[in-house]
């Protein structure tokens, strides 16, 4: 159905929902991205930091950081390209520590969400699409500061989960859709992976496995037709970025293994809650 909001045009890569309002992705608007190149990078490898320090904040960072340089619709696939090494490189890292139990009712929702949340991508205009990312990081900035990590020492190795199916599935159709949209998909799983029993490892292993499973089926509805979201110069600013995002991770792990946890949440927790106040006030 996504095609009644394509318009024919000469250049035929061009969305749109009105006369003057565009809403898909061109090759010259993803060309912008190459033209200041050094802060994208800037920012893939402080996002890949805080990942292999954390096991989550990419996305959240990025996307918040990015929506000052560039449309959506070019973060949203950038990142997800750029996300793709680093969640399997933690995934790998903790894959014996990855609990499965309870996880089929949220990759079912997940894979349901996920084109539902880039149809929006596609179709939404930008000032709409930035005002929700600004209620989204505003929520998660919240979120972050008021995290807690309950019983830390309970190993949830072959147990369920205690929140039911439905709410299960209800968890992975909204992590989804907003990892579709806006490559964000964390604050959902995180909260409902706090909710259970089980070992920071645990939580984090498990994470990186939900993360791995969606950031593979984004990427090929995204470059599949009817969404269409890679050109050339957009997978040009991928390859260049695919150091920093490598180098970021391994550093994550390297540098910030004995760095307070808290530290790293407090300042992930501002930051998101003040580019969501502006991108919510002045898209």
């Amino acid at each position: 159905m996504w095609h009644h909001a394509r318009v024919a045009s000469r250049g035929g890569t061009e969305l749109r929902t009105g006369p003057d309002t565009q809403v898909g992705l061109t090759a010259p608007m993803s060309s912008e991205i190459l033209q200041q190149l050094p802060l994208p990078m800037a920012i893939v490898f402080l996002a890949s930091l805080l990942q292999g320090a954390t096991g989550f904040g990419f996305g959240l960072f990025a996307v918040a950081a990015l929506s000052l340089l560039v449309e959506l619709k070019v973060s949203t696939p950038l990142l997800a390209l750029l996300n793709l090494p680093v969640i399997f490189y933690v995934f790998w890292r903790l894959r014996q520590s990855v609990v499965w139990s309870g996880l089929a009712p949220i990759v079912v929702g997940l894979l349901i969400g996920i084109p539902f949340g880039i149809f929006v991508l596609v179709t939404w205009p930008h000032h709409l699409l930035l005002r929700v990312l600004g209620v989204v990081l505003i929520a998660s900035a919240i979120r972050t500061a008021l995290l807690n990590d309950p019983s830390p020492d309970q190993s949830i190795e072959g147990r369920g989960s205690p929140l039911g199916t439905t709410v299960s599935l209800c968890v992975g159709l909204c992590t989804g859709a907003l990892a579709g949209a806006f490559n964000v998909g964390g604050p959902p799983i995180i909260a409902y992976l706090y909710s259970r029993a089980g070992t920071k490892e645990q939580r984090t292993a498990t994470l990186q496995a939900v993360f791995a499973i969606s950031v593979v089926a984004r990427i090929i509805i995204m470059a599949a037709p009817p969404a269409s979201l890679y050109h050339v110069p957009l997978l040009l600013t991928a390859l260049a970025c695919l150091p920093a995002s490598v180098i970021g991770t391994l550093g994550g792990y390297a540098l910030f293994r004995r760095f307070p946890p808290r530290a790293l949440e407090v300042f992930v927790a501002v930051f998101l809650f003040a580019i969501g106040v502006k991108q919510l006030i002045w898209p």
